[in-house]
């Protein structure tokens, strides 16, 4: 792999097709279009995607000073500040409609994760202080609102005056109380907001998610994840999730880069997971499948799994030196190029793909069908433009 081959993805594939994506006339960027890249302009605005904006535009920005990124990274915090905030009660909304009107006023850890995560990298663009403060802000809510010191974890879905209400928006089942996916973006944000604010709470702060990670989320037999726990912290479901695993290992080693901490527990489970991935979930085209459910594989490629796979193993060799793991990310990379790069014009990625390498517009069950849109609440510029960056920094030597 070559470091320009990053940026060229980067500035000419993905940056441009969300640069067309900005909405001028009601803030914001739009927020779906479809398999067949037809935008829907009045389509509804999620907060995870307008927080994963702010984030993707203001980390380009630091890389390369394009006053276009930057526009873009002002008029997705306007929009978050304006729109997604809530004024009354604190934190941002799961959804509102194109106009910025809450259609979905709840509030969940994980949507206030991306908002503090997008805060605190616009934070380093602009050097604003009340950014700082707003990010705080939302810190403060997250342990405020979330923490549990009775179970020893952060419950996740709230009503918009933030009481408790049951977990459905991040599909994990009925029954779960905390989730991995919430814990791992929370720590993604606090390591994210310590660059910008190192203070010793939040260091506590962060040292106890990786305590929950080490004793609580990381099975150390089978090597990887568990998903989803009721409120004793008893797993849930019987799942593997690959591209999570792959995803966490990096995340949690980031997270001991950024805080000094010295955690030779956490150092051990991030190889064990890069390990378990590189044994489990490669196929043999080189992609990284989507995960193992009651101990049968699912085998379709998501888009953001194989972008946090060139990161995770690239990761693991840097940590191990095993050369393999650099041939695994390369491998991951190669089928990106070769299957989820949108050639359509005015294309960017595709979002799945089966088994036999053929691109699945529509997930279906016995109850629903599922557009697999190109771009909605949850495809986002932020996977695949951070496996960009982060490739950038690492092969720049």
């Amino acid at each position: 792999m070559k470091r320009i081959e990053f940026v060229e993805e980067l500035e000419n594939r993905i940056l441009p097709f969300w640069l067309n994506l900005i909405d001028r006339e009601n803030g914001g960027f739009y927020g779906v279009v479809d398999y067949n890249l037809k935008l829907h302009p009045e389509a509804h605005k999620g907060g995870v995607l307008g927080a994963r904006n702010l984030w993707t535009f203001s980390a380009s920005y630091q890389y390369k000073q394009n006053p276009a990124y930057l526009e873009a990274a002002h008029i997705a915090f306007d929009f978050l500040k304006n729109k997604l905030w809530d004024h009354v009660h604190g934190g941002i909304y799961w959804l509102v409609d194109y106009k910025g009107e809450p259609v979905l006023p709840s509030k969940h850890v994980y949507a206030q994760s991306f908002a503090l995560y997008g805060l605190s990298e616009y934070y380093k663009v602009t050097q604003d202080e009340t950014v700082l403060e707003l990010a705080k802000n939302v810190f403060s809510l997250i342990e405020e609102k979330c923490y549990s010191p009775e179970f020893g974890g952060y419950l996740e879905e709230f009503h918009a005056d933030w009481t408790k209400k049951e977990n459905f928006l991040l599909n994990e089942g009925a029954d779960a109380y905390f989730t991995t996916n919430s814990h791992l973006h929370i720590i993604e944000a606090y390591t994210n907001l310590y660059q910008i604010w190192p203070d010793e709470s939040l260091l506590d702060r962060i040292n106890n998610l990786l305590d929950i990670f080490s004793t609580k989320i990381f099975n150390m037999e089978g090597q990887y994840c568990y998903v989803a726990f009721d409120q004793n912290w008893s797993n849930t479901k019987d799942t593997f999730s690959y591209g999570h695993d792959i995803e966490t290992s990096w995340l949690l080693t980031e997270a001991l880069e950024v805080t000094k901490l010295d955690r030779p527990d956490i150092v051990k489970i991030n190889e064990l997971m890069a390990l378990q991935v590189s044994r489990d979930g490669l196929a043999e085209d080189g992609s990284i499948m989507d995960c193992k459910e009651n101990g049968l594989v699912h085998s379709n490629r998501v888009w953001w799994g194989q972008a946090e796979a060139v990161i995770g193993f690239h990761n693991a060799y840097e940590l191990t030196k095993v050369p393999n793991y650099l041939t695994y990310s390369e491998n991951v990379w190669k089928y990106i190029k070769d299957h989820f790069h949108d050639t359509r014009d005015g294309g960017e990625w595709y979002s799945r793909i089966d088994a036999e390498g053929q691109i699945i517009s529509s997930l279906r069950d016995e109850k629903y069908q599922t557009p697999e849109n190109i771009v909605d609440s949850w495809k986002c510029p932020y996977h695949n433009a951070r496996m960009c960056l982060e490739m950038m920094r690492r092969l720049e030597d």
